[in-house]
């Protein structure tokens, strides 16, 4: 089978879709895999496969004059994403989520190719909102999302697709692998772009932590946009030389990183949310405020409120440290956290995409 990806902006993207890729080369070994990304996008970063690259930004919600050039930057994509669809001749075209989705989707659906897009949140996206009419599938992660969906017989509960590697190596395995001691792991990361409220926590614990203790080891990245403010904040601080510390812009090993990890702090993310249930992590979640319809928020509250995962809002960061004394010293409560978020988690979620998509391309021919 030959697919065609599409979604991006966001690693929160990018990820549901390399899962869904591996997951196709994996029963599929013969197929053909290519991506669209946007220039400048961090899947042109990640994704391993063929790349063709379209220029595209996304629409701002509140009135603003670049969404007019936004018009045009899509129409201009479109039908370059035309040219694209010809040349590479898909099967099917599977999209993730994200502005990037929508004129490739757009495209092949006014060419007569069957489309998917996986919707990862609880509260689909514009992108989806505009293209739910044209597209043939719609595989969901929350089934809260439903409610907010008018085409209800192309909706399909799928969970969220995991990329490979994750969930394979026991905690010690990987403390072994990426030569770390007896040590307790924080891993502590905000997404590709990063967020100050996420990397205000890391400096926070290496004051308060591991500056002291060296039984203590913590994996921050920051991310792209604070990367450089961060690494001077570090080294004005005289940290830089932390034998503790390992500190990233992005962690491209993330399945290994995160079984290393006794304690996680990150945003509430659909794709974070699903691999801290998939790999039974224990979870501080920090949801964005400035994500539409809130939705990072309601992710970690769904958690939260069945004491599967922490809630932590950004105003309430100063309770970090208290919060990771307690998780430090409490083996049992760490270990009921890891075990309750595993319930969030749809272990067949990538099988189950796989089959949904083999059957879509069958119904063509």
């Amino acid at each position: 089978m030959r697919v065609l990806f599409c979604g991006g902006g966001t690693a929160g993207h990018v990820n549901p879709a390399l899962a869904i890729a591996q997951t196709i080369l994996r029963n599929s070994p013969s197929s053909e895999i290519a991506y669209v990304t946007t220039k400048g996008g961090i899947e042109n970063k990640l994704v391993p496969f063929k790349k063709y690259e379209i220029v595209m930004s996304g629409f701002k919600r509140a009135i603003s004059l670049t969404n007019i050039k936004t018009i045009f930057l899509t129409i201009s994509a479109i039908k370059e994403c035309k040219e694209i669809i010809k040349e590479f001749k898909p099967d099917i075209i599977v999209g993730t989520g994200g502005y990037a989705c929508f004129p490739v989707i757009y495209a092949g659906h006014s060419m007569g190719i069957k489309t998917v897009i996986h919707e990862s949140n609880a509260i689909p996206g514009m992108a989806l909102k505009m293209l739910e009419k044209k597209v043939d599938k719609i595989f969901l992660n929350f089934k809260e999302a439903k409610e907010h969906l008018s085409c209800k017989d192309k909706l399909v509960y799928t969970g969220n697709p995991i990329r490979e590697g994750f969930g394979v190596l026991s905690k010690d395995e990987s403390k072994k692998r990426l030569g770390i001691k007896e040590q307790f792991v924080l891993l502590c990361y905000g997404g590709s772009l990063g967020a100050k409220a996420i990397n205000d926590c890391a400096l926070q614990i290496i004051e308060n932590l591991i500056a002291e203790d060296k039984s203590i080891r913590l994996i921050w990245a920051s991310g792209k946009r604070e990367y450089k403010n961060m690494y001077y904040e570090i080294r004005d601080r005289g940290y830089e030389h932390l034998e503790n510390l390992d500190f990233n812009e992005y962690i491209y090993d993330m399945a290994d990183k995160l079984a290393s990890a006794d304690v996680v702090i990150c945003r509430a993310g659909a794709m974070s949310v699903a691999e801290m249930a998939y790999c039974q992590k224990c979870a501080i979640f920090i949801p964005s405020p400035n994500v539409a319809n809130n939705h990072q928020y309601k992710n970690a509250l769904a958690l939260s409120s069945s004491s599967s995962a922490i809630l932590l809002p950004e105003s309430k960061i100063f309770n970090l440290i208290d919060i990771l004394k307690d998780l430090l010293e409490n083996d049992e409560k760490r270990a009921e956290y890891s075990s309750k978020i595993s319930r969030f988690c749809v272990k067949d979620a990538n099988k189950i995409i796989f089959n949904e998509i083999k059957m879509l391309i069958k119904k063509k021919k």
